[in-house]
């Protein structure tokens, strides 16, 4: 009884702090939902305080150019990554434009817009001279289409008459013996006159006349000649003046050195009235010296080297040959490099015009065989 009645208060706790701790959980609850409630109150005070900065310090947020026109202006809109902060998406100037146009782009303002004053500053620059198409996508687009077929040579223009005959081709060859019968005639530089006139870069290959015959055998047909003239000088005891030695021929310019040893400009001393093109026609002479595309085929006439300015010519692409020369009987056209010429010109389609100084009955075949045009 005693101890009752000294502590009266210890023996009547109320409910909610029974036990024997005494902890007030009610308390203890509260006071942490108010602390959480503070806490996120002062975050959400601070987000707002930040992005109000931002928005104070950035100045009005800029417009978008093609789907966030249809937006609400009190709607925020993202700002556009700074100018100086690397963004792979814009690396390269091809990644800028989309393969395929987004649905939204369809209804955007004209590009010129873009240009303005005013507009977007981060937007990429659209020079106003720049193709657009009908849909204002930057580079065009185009519509149709289109077949063809071309074969043949030399169908690139309407065809010009060269000496009375229609040559459809854009590209010439010319081969003309510059011997001393063509030099005495005079009609020299009346064909260049023609020929530079129509086709100024045309490509020119001078011989000494001949025709097409192998080396070997026009070889060994020299070489007799050359035996029968020393046993004539030993029967007649008249010196035989003519060469005893034919070196192989070449192809070379006709604005070198070798060029003016060549006997159809030097001239010659054993034939009368030979003075060579030098000084017969001096001034077609410069002329041809000071053109790059003029070549010429060393040696003599019986070389019969016709055939290397074919193949030359041949190779450099020409559509048509123009040949000037004196088809006697001492210029066949015989023999492997006659027929591969031939070979090559049916195989190319190229036109073949011939001028002949004379004779022509003992190369008909050939002539017929490349379809030659003969010119009068």
């Amino acid at each position: 009884m005693n101890t009752l009645q000294k502590n009266p208060k210890k023996n009547h706790l109320p409910p909610s702090q029974g036990g024997s701790s005494g902890f007030d959980w009610k308390a203890f609850f509260k006071r942490t939902i108010v602390l959480v409630f503070l806490i996120s109150l002062a975050v959400h005070v601070l987000l707002l305080v930040g992005f109000g900065g931002v928005a104070i310090f950035k100045g009005k947020m800029p417009k978008m150019p093609f789907a966030a026109e249809n937006m609400p202006t009190e709607q925020p809109i993202a700002a556009p990554p700074p100018m100086d902060e690397a963004t792979p998406e814009e690396s390269r100037p091809e990644d800028m434009m989309p393969e395929e146009t987004p649905a939204a782009e369809e209804s955007a303002p004209p590009l010129e817009m873009m240009t303005v004053p005013g507009g977007a500053s981060w937007a990429p620059a659209i020079p106003k001279d720049m193709k657009t198409s009908l849909t204002g996508t930057v580079g065009g687009t185009g519509t149709g289409t289109g077949t063809g077929t071309g074969t043949g040579k030399g169908t690139g223009r309407a065809g010009v008459k060269l000496f009375g005959i229609e040559v459809k081709a854009k590209k010439l060859g010319v081969i003309v013996s510059v011997n001393k019968g063509v030099q005495s005639s005079g009609r020299l530089p009346g064909i260049f006159e023609e020929i530079f006139k129509l086709f100024p870069d045309s490509l020119v290959f001078l011989t000494n006349g001949g025709g097409m015959e192998d080396w070997d055998k026009a070889l060994a047909a020299f070489n007799q000649t050359v035996e029968e003239g020393k046993k004539k000088e030993k029967e007649s005891k008249i010196p035989y003046r003519g060469p005893t030695k034919m070196e192989k021929p070449k192809a070379a310019r006709f604005n070198s050195g070798e060029a003016s040893d060549w006997v159809c400009v030097r001239g010659s001393t054993l034939v009368a009235d030979y003075p060579g093109l030098r000084e017969k026609h001096p001034e077609l002479f410069e002329d041809l010296r000071k053109r790059s595309n003029v070549w010429f085929i060393t040696s003599y006439k019986n070389a019969n080297a016709s055939y290397l300015a074919f193949d030359e010519l041949l190779k450099r692409g020409v559509e048509a040959i123009y040949w000037y020369n004196t088809f006697d009987k001492d210029s066949p056209i015989e023999g492997k490099e006659s027929e591969r010429i031939a070979q090559q010109i049916k195989d190319s389609k190229t036109e073949i015009l011939i001028q002949s100084q004379g004779g022509g009955e003992s190369v008909q075949e050939w002539l017929s065989k490349v379809e030659a045009k003969f010119v009068k």
